[in-house]
């Protein structure tokens, strides 16, 4: 099955190619290629089988969003962070799946966590009230997944409140456009407002049941990834874009450069031995990043279906080595673009567009340096990470001398 959709995304990437420039100027993605990606059936990798999806293993969304994003970041981004929130559908209640995939089983599903929000209870529900920023895909959205404070007697919602989560159809919510943006501009990721929604209480869930372990929707669907604990696999949502922008700057760098001379002399760049470097150091860089995001999933998987918790040595090692990805992918095609000097730096230029998404993808809080390597290290030196769910764990660290059956990195003891 990964294969087949991996098959199907690459046979798009020459029409996404030649769809970037407009996809840009559009700031969401065109008609076109949203019929493309349904007719390809790629919205629905994680949409449960009873609903007609594919319920694919853990990993089928890196495949696809890869091959996309090689052709036009914006649609590898709405493909893996914004297609796949059917997977988040999937983990509710099975009332709000019925009412959302049996009305439409095509379904796009938009997420907002980020922004101001209340939710009040009334007879038989909520009322929701906010605003959410950063909606990817908002504007090819059926529903909308948001994330609202409340308190069961309706008062004024604290910072310590649960949070719930409200399955909104596309008549509740308001699209603010406003996503005007360096990277990734073809994503639509407006604001999204809600005014006084009611919503159904069977439309609701606590996030910490959605997030944790076993939610409601384990029960409802046979696959393994209903049932994991959300973080760290929602964060390989990210993996899929970023490798794909990275590897799609090389190939247009290097095919670009084939026949380009010299502005003064004329001689052939090719030849030029710094060039030929840092072509190497960017390829390396991004075959290392591959091999990391593959063991990562290869993890994962294994761990989803022998029904394993992540451990707190796995969990400080995916954040570093997630994080290190996003890291070596955007200085990869940061070298390569520089290299092209003023005429790498127009709107048009494939290995600009590319540097400008991958600078975007890789400015999400998943991946950010300064936190996820501190928590490593602190973890490695034996002092508290500051994340509950590794510190607890009680696991120690010790110098590798190999790497561990889950190719991850280098778990085993500490002292």
């Amino acid at each position: 099955m990964r294969q087949t959709l991996r098959g199907r995304a690459r046979a798009l990437i020459p029409a996404l190619r030649t769809r970037a420039v407009d996809t840009e100027q559009r700031r969401h993605l065109p008609p076109e290629t949203v019929a493309d990606l349904k007719a390809a059936g790629l919205h629905k990798i994680f949409t449960p089988r009873r609903y007609g999806g594919f319920e694919a293993d853990w990993g089928a969304h890196v495949d696809v969003a890869e091959e996309l994003a090689r052709g036009c970041g914006s649609t590898g981004w709405v493909s893996s962070v914004v297609c796949s929130h059917t997977w988040i559908l999937g983990r509710f209640p099975k009332e709000t799946q019925d009412d959302a995939f049996g009305a439409n089983p095509d379904c796009i599903v938009s997420t907002g966590a980020q922004g101001g929000s209340r939710a009040v209870a009334v007879p038989g529900g909520f009322r929701v009230s906010g605003l959410w920023r950063f909606c990817s895909g908002s504007a090819h959205a059926d529903f909308a997944i948001v994330g609202a404070i409340f308190d069961a007697e309706g008062s004024i919602p604290s910072r310590t409140a649960p949070r719930l989560m409200c399955v909104l159809d596309r008549r509740q919510f308001e699209i603010i456009d406003n996503w005007h943006a360096a990277g990734l501009k073809g994503t639509g990721s407006h604001d999204v407002k809600v005014t006084d929604q009611f919503v159904p209480k069977h439309r609701t869930a606590l996030a910490s049941d959605i997030s944790g372990a076993n939610p409601p929707g384990a029960s409802v669907h046979p696959s393994y990834i209903y049932g994991v604990e959300m973080t760290l696999y929602f964060m390989t949502l990210l993996l899929g874009p970023i490798l794909g922008a990275a590897k799609g700057g090389f190939t247009d760098y290097v095919e670009a450069t084939k026949p380009r001379r010299g502005q003064t002399y004329g001689e052939a760049v090719v030849e030029q031995m710094h060039v030929q470097a840092a072509v190497a150091q960017s390829a390396a860089e991004i075959r290392s990043a591959d091999l990391m995001g593959q063991a990562m999933i290869r993890a994962l998987h294994d761990l989803g279906s022998r029904g394993r918790a992540i451990e707190g040595a796995q969990r400080a090692e995916m954040r570093r080595d997630l994080t290190y990805i996003a890291k070596v992918c955007r200085e990869a095609v940061d070298r390569l673009s520089a290299m092209m000097g003023a005429s790498g730096q127009t709107g048009h230029n494939p290995v600009h567009r590319h540097f400008r998404d991958i600078c975007a993808m890789t400015a999400h809080g998943g991946v950010a340096w300064d936190k996820a390597m501190a928590l490593y290290g602190s973890w490695a030196l034996g002092r508290p990470s500051g994340d509950a769910s590794i510190d607890r764990a009680g696991q120690r660290f010790s110098v590798p001398v190999g790497f561990p059956s889950d190719g991850c990195g280098l778990t085993g003891t500490r002292g």
